[in-house]
Parts: C-alpha cells; sequence; structure tokens
C-alpha cells in the first residue's frame, strides 16, 4: 500500500520558534559534541564515540568477569561471546502523591515506593567490523520498565509494577561493502536509534527520563542497516513493524527510519545528529485519539566541551494526521532540553537537565497544553560495579496535570526527590 502523503505543520508561529531555537543552538555549540559513557546502548553500535575511559561509569561489557577463566570460557571468549548485566532498584517520593502517577517523572513513575526497574542479562557476540562476519544479541529483562514498555503478545507478569521482555532479540552482519568501513546490518527485534536516552539504566546519566523519551520510546522488529560512509559520516536507514512489536506487524504497512551522524572533520569532540521516523504506528498516542500517519522529527548536537564536560541538546517535533480529538486535524508536539555531565573525579558524576514540551491537543501525554522539568542529579560510583543515582526534579505544567492517576484534581506543579542503584556484573568477556 503506498503511504500518504504527510500534511506539515500549520502554526508558523511555532515553526519560527522551533527554526529559532534550532539556529540558536547551532550557533552555539561550534565546535562541536559527543554523548556520555556509551548512551549508544540503546541504538546501533557508534565505534567513533568514544568519551575519557577513566572518567564516568564503567559499562557491564568492560568489567572483570565474574568466570573463572576455563576450557569453555576461553572458547567462547575466543568467537566474542560475552554475557553482562545489572540490577536496578529505586525510591521516589512524590509531593503530587503516591501510586501510579498521571504525569510522571518515567520509568519510575510511582510515587512513594520502592521498585524494582530492572534486572538485565544480555549475551551477544558483536561482530568484527575488519572484515565480513556475523553476531547477535539477546537482552532479557523483568521488573517494571518491562511492565512500562511491555510490547504485544508480550508474557510473564502482567501487573503494573513487574513484567518480562525479551528487550531486544536480533542477529547481525558486518559487510565490508562500499566504503572502507563498511555497512552494519541488524534484523530482529531491537532499540529504535531514535533521541539520546536510553532506558538502560547504566548508559544514561539521571534516574528519570525526558517527556520526549516518554512518548516516543520504543522497541520493535525492525531491519536496520548502518552504512559507515567515512569517519565523519554514518547514514542509518531501515524498515520496522510498528511500536513494541514482537516478530508480527502494528498497523497497516511498515514504518520507516532514517538516521544521519555527522562528526565534522573527524572530530571525537562533536557529534551532530538528525533522525527521521514515520509511518503509521511508529509511536503510540494517548487513547481517544487517531492518526493515519505519523512522523517524528529528531535533531542533536552533543558536545564534550572538556575532558570532563560533556552537553547535549536536542530538538524534536511530531505530527499524527486525521486525529478525530482535532476535528480530523493533525496534531503535533514540539520540545527541547539540554543536559550536561561534569566528571568531578573517577567517583563522582554531577549531571542537569532542563527541558520544554509542547503538546497543544494532548495526542501523546493526554491533557493538551505545556509541561516544562528541570533535574538536577549526582552519580556516585563507589567502585567500578555499583553506581548510586540521587536526582531533585521539579516538573511544571501549564494546565493542572500532575497527581496520582486515579484523583479527580491534579496540580500544575510537581516535586520529586528520587535515586536508584545499580548493580553490574559481567559473566563471560
Amino acid at each position: 500500500m503506498q503511504a500518504a502523503a504527510v500534511p506539515m505543520p500549520r502554526s508558523g508561529r511555532t515553526q519560527r520558534l522551533i527554526l529559532g531555537v534550532c539556529a540558536i543552538f547551532l550557533i552555539a555549540i561550534q565546535p562541536g559534541m559527543t554523548q556520555q559513557t556509551s548512551s549508544t546502548a540503546e541504538v546501533l553500535p557508534d565505534p567513533a564515540q568514544k568519551t575519557l575511559e577513566k572518567l564516568g561509569s564503567v559499562d557491564p561489557e568492560n568489567l572483570t568477569p565474574l568466570l573463572r577463566e576455563t576450557s569453555s570460557t576461553k572458547w567462547l571468549a575466543e568467537r566474542r561471546v560475552r554475557a553482562y548485566g545489572w540490577v536496578d532498584g529505586g525510591f521516589t517520593y512524590s509531593s503530587s502523591g503516591g501510586g501510579l502517577l498521571n504525569v510522571a517523572s518515567e520509568p519510575n513513575r510511582f510515587g512513594n515506593e520502592f521498585l524494582l526497574n530492572g534486572a538485565w542479562m544480555i549475551v551477544e557476540r558483536p561482530v568484527n567490523t575488519e572484515n565480513w562476519s556475523w553476531g547477535f544479541r539477546s537482552d532479557f529483562y523483568g521488573g517494571s520498565d518491562a511492565a512500562l514498555l511491555r510490547p504485544m503478545n508480550n508474557f510473564g507478569p502482567q501487573g503494573k509494577h513487574m513484567g518480562t521482555d525479551f528487550r531486544q532479540l536480533y542477529i547481525s552482519a558486518h559487510m565490508p561493502v562500499l566504503s572502507a568501513k563498511g555497512v552494519d546490518l541488524q534484523l530482529g527485534r531491537q532499540n529504535m536509534p531514535l533521541g539520546y536516552e536510553t532506558l538502560m539504566a547504566p548508559y544514561r546519566p539521571l534516574y528519570s527520563q525526558t517527556y520526549f523519551w516518554i512518548n516516543f520510546q520504543v522497541t520493535a522488529t525492525a531491519a536496520i542497516a548502518t552504512w559507515h560512509a567515512s569517519n565523519s559520516l554514518d547514514v542509518l536507514a531501515g524498515a520496522v513493524s510498528g511500536y513494541n512489536t514482537v516478530f508480527e506487524m502494528r498497523g497497516r504497512a511498515p514504518d520507516y527510519i532514517t538516521r544521519v551522524t555527522y562528526r565534522p572533520g573527524d572530530s571525537p569532540r562533536t557529534t551532530f545528529v538528525g533522525s527521521v521516523f514515520t509511518g503509521p504506528r511508529p509511536a503510540p498516542i494517548a487513547a481517544g485519539h487517531t492518526d493515519s500517519w505519523q512522523t517524528v522529527v529528531d535533531l542533536e548536537a552533543r558536545h564534550a566541551w572538556t575532558p570532563r564536560l560533556m552537553q547535549v541538546i536536542e530538538v524534536n517535533s511530531s505530527w499524527a494526521t486525521q486525529d478525530q480529538k482535532n476535528n480530523d486535524g493533525t496534531s503535533a508536539t514540539h520540545g527541547a532540553f539540554s543536559m550536561a555531565t561534569y566528571h568531578a573525579n573517577k567517583q563522582l558524576d554531577i549531571n542537569a537537565r532542563a527541558e520544554w514540551f509542547h503538546d497543544p491537543h494532548g495526542v501523546h501525554t493526554g491533557t493538551a497544553g505545556q509541561y516544562g522539568e528541570s533535574t538536577l542529579g549526582l552519580g556516585i560510583m563507589p567502585n567500578k560495579w555499583i553506581t548510586f543515582r540521587p536526582e531533585v526534579r521539579g516538573d511544571f505544567a501549564g494546565q493542572p496535570s500532575f497527581g496520582p492517576a486515579n484523583a479527580t484534581v491534579h496540580t500544575r506543579n510537581q516535586f520529586t526527590a528520587a535515586g536508584d542503584l545499580i548493580f553490574k556484573f559481567s559473566a563471560l568477556r
């Protein structure tokens, strides 16, 4: 079936605002950006993205393996098979009340409760990027994060506090064609390469996440190829079977994603990223709304100002056509945020984020209006295996939006104080 044309948003004022924000951050970030430690775990591998190895949290796959070397573990290591994971749990105090929150600092969306966010086990065989190669990856996890993001035809516990899922389950290949760095292919259930943030706790600086993540974070069955055109340019394209799918189709046709990553002059400090995700079902929408075609656009600029200070600025928009709650018009959202990480020393990171998100028709948040949040947090790493992330966050809205999901009266503001503890391990490297 041929895809229908996607109407552009009609608000000239909104367009000028978004273009103005883009212009400001493009001027501000000269000479360039890089992401914080290994947040690419949520997207496709990007070997050129490296930050200081001696500062910040240590990724679990880089820890000393728990298993002693035997003939079996040596045989697996020689074939690039590795296994690692983590356990993440935390508590969130909410000024607006307890229980499941209406508009929450997700994924920790239960106020005044302890949560097992996720217990993860990853087994993978990364591809060899030097020649023809194949690999695979399996990410199994359980906890409240899996309950939040459970896919169609899921299995295991069905409550709001606990779920299970194979977050990723795919095969991969590296083909030394088209350019010196070749092409990577991934086929199966995988994280969508959209946005800066990740569900995976060890690879993100803050416990809570942005409104963009809350409304557009998905995993799906997809076929995605990345062409490493040069040391400065990667081009990604893929076909997707719809949000939160496990080897099945959601909607009348596939969705399509493309992503361009550019590092000016092959700079290790500067990265620009542009993504477009479009189709009939790329992301969920709020109950009661309808859409014929959705398009999500995300622009990012990442920069290491110094070896200790990293920053990302992201601007995003989405459009859902033929929304019945909007008189069959196009319901759009627009947002922007900036996040910074300062590595004070090997045991301490200081993280800050500020965000604005506008959903004038409530197509994703469920309540029409404007939202904003400011978050300040720490990353405390007493050793390589443990990370503690306390944070304070203020959420603000132009309309009553916050409070328990079952409350009849909501508030315009919400304060949360939260923290989580991550125990990381490597079984085999």
